[in-house]
């Protein structure tokens, strides 16, 4: 049966690369659905081999909405729901029981591409006793490759001497930092925040310390844990690499720049919402922040506009992990957190087992 999928009827729409009908009776596979098809990678034919793939295409929320209940009402139930997309495709918002309703409580399995999860709906999956697993090694990987570029050059002032070369003016008076000999406080050492501090110890970087929720047991000897407070103090660079949450939501405010040096420079590569853009434009006029680099924002896709017309501010849409060629690798992960799923019982990076444990 073919796997390519039609944009004129929702029951063309489902493509099962393998056919019910075609398998012997005593080679029952388990059933997992997609949407989106393949993701570039081994790990497509691998799955194959030990499931029956059904894929739908690449479409929004309220698409998607109605093509979820009628493959699980036809072809149903499936035991994994993976996505294969990049942030530049046409796919649902968010993951909650209004999309993905119909696949409880049969579906065991929901994984996501990249790091982030704050448009999942966790608790809900965990109710259902689900487990939820993003795909952070590869974006991750990517992101902090994004993530040093900003750094080196907002700690050189790249924007405000390439404005001033546009404008006729050649060199611009630019303080610039020196990463050996800086200290920069990376904020969430998580898997993107690790490979930052690593690729900046490669190059030289002499001073870095971090903050998250406990001491990192994987960080390097030379890499100093602080208190939050203790970190604002220290920093001449600040570099968000933590994930959304309660907590971290409006985390770069007044009452946190106060806590900052003067001239201190600000990296984002997190999420949006950690910073409120209205302080840090507060911040920037005022002098107390120097100049800042960032590749997400408060109400994507809409940007303040005292970061839009500020020299000293690096704006990326979002593309620090290059979106445009990470696609195989990044759903390549998703793929592969399905078949250990499949074989073992468990995926590669489940989030939600804490839990699932507390629920029994």
């Amino acid at each position: 049966m073919s796997t390519s999928s039609s944009p004129h009827s929702s029951s063309s729409q489902l493509s099962p690369t393998t056919s019910h009908s075609s398998l012997p009776q005593s080679s029952w596979k388990p059933k997992v659905l997609l949407f989106g098809d393949r993701s570039g990678t081994k790990f497509d034919d691998e799955l194959r081999e030990i499931a029956e793939v059904y894929c739908l295409p690449r479409v929004g929320y309220e698409e998607m909405v109605p093509l979820i209940k009628e493959v699980v009402e036809t072809e149903g139930p499936f035991v994994a729901f993976g996505g294969l997309f990049l942030i530049t495709d046409n796919f649902p918002g968010k993951w909650d029981q209004g999309l993905l309703g119909p696949l409880a409580p049969h579906c065991k399995l929901y994984v996501g591409p990249g790091a982030g999860y704050d448009k999942v709906d966790v608790d809900w999956i965990t109710s259902t006793g689900a487990m939820y697993a993003n795909s952070p090694t590869q974006v991750g990987k990517r992101t902090a490759d994004g993530a040093l570029i900003l750094i080196l050059s907002v700690m050189r002032g790249l924007t405000p001497q390439d404005l001033s070369v546009r404008a006729g003016k050649w060199r611009a008076n630019v303080r610039t930092l020196d990463w050996r000999t800086a200290t920069i406080g990376i904020i969430g050492l998580g898997s993107i925040g690790t490979q930052v501090a690593h690729l900046l110890t490669s190059i030289g970087a002499n001073s870095i310390i971090y903050h998250s929720r406990r001491p990192s047991s994987t960080a390097h000897p030379a890499w100093g844990y602080r208190s939050l407070e203790a970190l604002y103090a220290e920093a001449d660079v600040i570099v968000l690499t933590c994930p959304l949450t309660n907590e971290t939501k409006g985390l770069i405010c007044n009452e946190s720049i106060a806590k900052m040096k003067d001239g201190v420079v600000i990296v984002n590569v997190s999420r949006g919402p950690v910073v409120v853009e209205s302080d840090l434009v507060d911040a920037l006029n005022s002098g107390k922040v120097m100049r800042a680099a960032l590749d997400v924002f408060e109400n994507e896709p809409t940007v303040h506009p005292g970061l839009m017309s500020n020299p000293n501010v690096t704006l990326s849409p979002h593309v620090a992990p290059a979106p445009d060629s990470m696609g195989p690798p990044m759903n390549g992960e998703v793929v592969e957190n399905i078949i250990k799923f499949i074989e073992t019982g468990m995926p590669l990076t489940p989030v939600n087992l804490g839990s699932l444990k507390q629920r029994g």
